[in-house]
């Protein structure tokens, strides 16, 4: 807890500096500090300086809230708190604390087969080695090439100590609550009835875009309790905007926003559009509309070259960062390969979106994309179609949630008065944009995704609901922002429409997601199959040797045992446990004839064929000095017992789950097994 308190510390820090002396809005600081912190740390992690670079930057913090402890804002003592401590950023620091001791107690662990297979993985793995995930030691078989902006924001809520899933939550969510002060914005303390709703929608937001069937069993509602980065990815985007239209309003400088940008687009690779359509908002509000000031042409002439190069570097903060991202991992992909192990499994995202403009202009494209152009008409279609039929929120399918949004930056262009057009202008821009992020959402599942994916539409609302988040926050952010304003007209009818929607969200998630169901009331059962399984991963790690690898057993797994128990046992290296052609990774092995019929699923799918001396070799050719037993079977036992020195009794007797392998055997090690 220690890690977290210093880590906040250091952002309350960082905060006070941004308000003080840049003069940002104290509800708007929070989000700024963090993509800060997450843009210096991506770059001291691609330079491999992640822990030297953490620790300037908490000293940063340091020096920067001394400089702003000295330096004290025009007006009296109390005038400068009343700057400090404003309705949004009241609502962060409660909810980051409110949270960080929550979590401390509760101290929930990932159980999702994407936080196993990446996102909780290259997390621990990021923290434990003081480095980034792409050059850690692990047994994926591929270069991971995720963005890391969430990555090294968990990082540097934990840096002054040890690994916790739950720590990762909390930074994640206090992004989240980063995002939901940037909303709320400069509303003032007299117009308190308006940042409570405001508040209340945007801690309904999560769930209201994600939930659309009651949770019941085991299945827990868990969107303030994930490392996924589509709902941040969403609320960033959305967050962004609603800063940019905060920070211009006030005297704070403008270029605190490009960090804020910067960070929309490290999140996730099928996300960066969003940054582009955060990106051109800004930029479009900068160039076009100027507030205050001298009116007509003339006025709009004026400073316009400042105008547009601030608009060209707002569109350049994200791409510039996106861009020298891939080109890092360019560089670990080849090198990856060169080491026997996957290169580029997939195109570029740009690469399809140049190739997909042209497609559009019915210029000719490479073979790659003309043999996929049906799918390219399938997936067209049936995105249509799921956008009028397929539920994905608690409003039910994709065209009540644009809907909904619609009717709210309507609202405010009707409520805004001196400040339509702008208004206007974000509403049909941003409708825009939600139609490019489609577009490249279709070229995506036709060029980019496996066939089966395309086929399904697999992941479609993880996809899609991350633009909504973002498009509906944002119009919330332009609807408080004006009734905010002294020049909104019928600021009481705004302030009620305001109150209704917040009661009618709180309504609706309370029907589908109970408090025993989500991050307010969870069981600690939930988890207890994860907590059996680290006991497990640490009991066998006890009795290995330090710096062995260790080879992955787990019959009838479909993959997610391997991905997870890779988790569990770092820093031990779980190996991918298989050659590429006949199967690794998670899965059963067997003899070829004793493959299952298709009605036994994941033994049949997942089957690796092989021979007793063929197994045996590729154990001895992995360099593993232990296996790992987690699930045996009778086609286990049937092909593979003559190989261990005890024929699997210890195993089958629940003495050990643990093998060594030595003198081109298996020998049983003994253990206390977890139960």
């Amino acid at each position: 807890m220690i890690d977290i308190l210093l880590a906040l510390a250091a952002l309350w820090l960082l905060c006070r500096f941004l308000t003080v002396c840049c003069r940002v809005p104290a509800a708007l600081a929070p989000l700024a500090g963090l993509s800060l912190a997450a843009l210096w740390l991506t770059l001291a992690g691609m330079a491999g300086l992640l822990r030297p670079g953490a620790a300037v930057l908490y000293l940063a913090c340091l020096a920067g809230g001394v400089v702003s402890l000295k330096k004290s804002r025009p007006g009296s003592g109390r005038t400068a708190l009343h700057s400090l401590i404003t309705p949004g950023s009241t609502v962060f620091w409660a909810l980051s604390l409110a949270f960080a001791v929550y979590f401390c107690i509760r101290q929930p662990l990932f159980a999702d087969f994407d936080e196993f297979s990446f996102w909780g993985t290259a997390a621990k793995l990021t923290c434990i080695n003081n480095a980034l995930y792409t050059t850690g030691e692990i047994g994926w078989a591929w270069q991971a090439t995720q963005n890391p902006g969430l990555i090294v924001l968990g990082y540097f809520f934990q840096v002054w100590g040890s690994f916790a899933p739950w720590k990762i939550f909390l930074a994640y969510d206090v992004l989240l609550f980063a995002c939901f002060a940037a909303v709320i914005g400069g509303t003032r303390w007299k117009n308190y009835a308006l940042a409570v709703p405001a508040a209340a929608i945007c801690w309904c937001v999560p769930w209201f875009f994600t939930t659309y069937n009651r949770t019941i069993y085991n299945a827990i509602s868990t969107v303030y309790m994930s490392s996924y980065g589509d709902i941040p990815a969403g609320v960033v985007f959305g967050g962004a905007v609603a800063y940019w239209l905060w920070l211009r309003r006030s005297d704070g400088q403008k270029w605190t926003v490009l960090p804020v940008l910067a960070l929309c687009g490290n999140i996730k690779s099928n996300t960066f559009v969003l940054s582009l359509v955060a990106a051109g908002l800004v930029a479009a509000d900068c160039v076009v509309f100027v507030p205050g000031g001298q009116k007509g042409f003339a006025g709009w002439k004026h400073g316009l070259a400042k105008r547009f190069g601030f608009a060209l570097g707002c569109m350049a903060a994200p791409l510039a960062l996106y861009l020298g991202w891939n080109s890092y991992i360019a560089r670990l992909v080849a090198q990856n390969a060169a080491a026997g192990g996957m290169g580029t499994t997939s195109e570029s995202i740009v690469t399809v979106a140049l190739s997909g403009v042209k497609i559009l202009l019915g210029l000719p494209v490479g073979d790659y994309y003309t043999q996929r152009l049906p799918r390219l008409a399938q997936a067209g279609g049936d995105m249509q179609s799921a956008f009028y039929h397929t539920d994905i929120s608690m409003l039910g399918p994709g065209i009540m949630l644009a809907a909904l949004t619609a009717l709210l930056l309507l609202g405010t262009v009707l409520l805004a008065k001196g400040e339509r057009l702008r208004m206007g202008a974000l509403g049909v821009l941003s409708a825009g944009g939600f139609v490019g992020y489609n577009f490249m959402l279709v070229l995506s599942y036709a060029f980019i995704f496996k066939e089966s994916q395309c086929a399904d539409l697999v992941d479609y609302n993880r996809y899609l609901y991350t633009y909504y988040i973002g498009w509906f926050l944002l119009a919330v952010a332009a609807l408080v922002y004006v009734l905010d304003s002294r020049e909104s007209l019928l600021p009481q009818l705004g302030r009620g429409a305001v109150w209704l929607l917040a009661v009618v969200m709180l309504w609706r998630v309370n029907q589908l997601v109970l408090p025993q169901m989500s991050v307010l009331g969870f069981s600690s059962n939930y988890f207890s199959e994860q907590r059996l399984q680290q006991a497990r991963a640490d009991a066998a790690r006890a009795v290995m040797q330090p710096g062995s690898r260790v080879f992955f057993v787990s019959q009838g797994d479909n993959g997610y045992y391997w991905f997870s128990y890779s988790y569990d046992f770092l820093p031990t290296v779980v190996d991918y446990s298989g050659n590429m052609e006949q199967g690794g990774g998670g899965g059963t092995f067997g003899l070829p004839q004793l493959r299952p019929g298709e009605e036994d699923h994941n033994r049949y799918l997942y089957y690796h064929p092989y021979t007793a001396e063929q197994w045996r070799q590729e154990v001895l050719n992995s360099g593993c000095d232990y296996i790992f037993l987690n699930e045996i079977d009778e086609i286990f036992i049937q092909s593979y017992a003559e190989l261990f020195s005890d024929g699997l009794a210890a195993a089958r007797g629940g003495e050990t789950l643990v093998y060594q392998v030595e003198n081109g055997g298996f020998t049983p090690v003994a253990m206390e097994v977890p139960r």
